[in-house]
């Protein structure tokens, strides 16, 4: 996604066909397996919504919406790297193998766009998940959670709507041309500062979580069921965190491959990996579905639901989201 400048090359030492290669093979690998995450999240989504037949619990729906994002930027950097590696020909002859333009400039624009989503995504569900356990403020999030959904996508298309004729060909595939170097400079401070609130919101929901647990242990027995069910509350949020993990592992290495660029050091592994680690995002939220969910459905073995008549701190309307007013042990 970052544009490939005249930089400095280290160990450029393979031949044409090597290197077409090394461009192609591992991206198309690692999209087609993160699109195949994406299908395994939509299924298990779908069974679940098929047994409760009721709206999704929010610790549910986060990886459901990741994979979304997922599945679009898979689907479209596929397209973008299938047509380049139909044209093994045309690179040995050191010609162009993108797309044409229009349809190389779109690709582009779609791959910054979805890469910004996901990104701030990530963003506001620690954020979300942070109100919700340890300022314990809980508000409606409206009709498929659209109080979410149009700040991201509003946000995330200032970038790529505010640079639009910076997209284009590259060598190997389509994305942000040569010389346009604010884009990648802010999309660097946007995962900096993503990743910052990431880690504010996960270090201080664990010390919450943690302080729980100790009051739990002394709390009287006539508060059993309110504390089970804060506990409960507390440790289906906690799962959202692990998605967390994901987007460190995810974007981290984007972060280094950009101080290469920043210091003019290019070389074809480094920036191969670079982008290929985007798809780290729906392998990695299958890897962390499955450990927080297993390889079954799991039925609720029992439900607590919070009775009319009780009124915590929390006002009525705070307790209207589905996760505060009902959770599965």
């Amino acid at each position: 996604m970052i544009p490939k400048n005249n930089a400095f090359q280290i160990n450029q030492s393979y031949d044409a066909k090597t290197e077409f290669y090394i461009a192609m093979v591992i991206p198309l690998t690692a999209l087609s397996f993160n699109l195949l995450g994406t299908f395994y999240i939509f299924y298990r989504t779908y069974l679940r919504w098929k047994h409760e037949r009721k709206s999704i619990l929010l610790s549910h729906r986060f990886p459901f919406y990741i994979a979304i994002i997922d599945f679009l930027y898979s689907l479209t950097d596929l397209i973008n790297h299938s047509y380049s590696a139909s044209n093994k020909s045309k690179f040995l002859n050191k010609e162009v193998i993108t797309w044409p333009s229009p349809v190389c400039d779109i690709i582009g624009f779609c791959i910054v766009l979805f890469a910004s989503i996901n990104v701030l995504l990530v963003g506001a569900i620690s954020i979300t998940t942070w109100l919700r356990v340890v300022q314990e403020y809980y508000f409606k999030l409206g009709k498929y959670d659209y109080k979410i959904w149009l700040p991201i996508i509003f946000l995330s298309s200032i970038l790529p709507l505010s640079t639009i004729n910076s997209y284009g060909a590259q060598k190997y595939d389509c994305g942000i041309k040569a010389g346009h170097d604010v884009i990648g400079s802010l999309f660097f401070i946007v995962v900096i500062l993503t990743l910052s609130t990431i880690i504010f919101c996960y270090i201080h929901i664990l010390k919450t979580i943690h302080n729980i647990k100790e009051d739990n242990s002394s709390i009287a027995s006539s508060n059993n069921n309110l504390m089970r069910l804060n506990d409960i509350e507390r440790k289906t949020l906690k799962k959202v965190l692990t998605y967390i993990l994901v987007f460190i592992l995810q974007y981290v290495p984007v972060l280094i491959y950009d101080i290469f660029w920043f210091l003019k050091i290019q070389n074809l592994i480094v920036d191969t990996l670079a982008s290929t680690v985007l798809c780290f995002g729906g392998i990695g939220n299958v890897i962390q579905y499955i450990c927080n969910e297993g390889l079954t459905l799991k039925y609720r073995s029992s439900i607590i639901v919070i009775p009319s008549n009780y009124k915590p701190e929390a006002t009525d309307e705070q307790q209207s989201n589905d996760d505060s007013t009902i959770a599965s042990v």
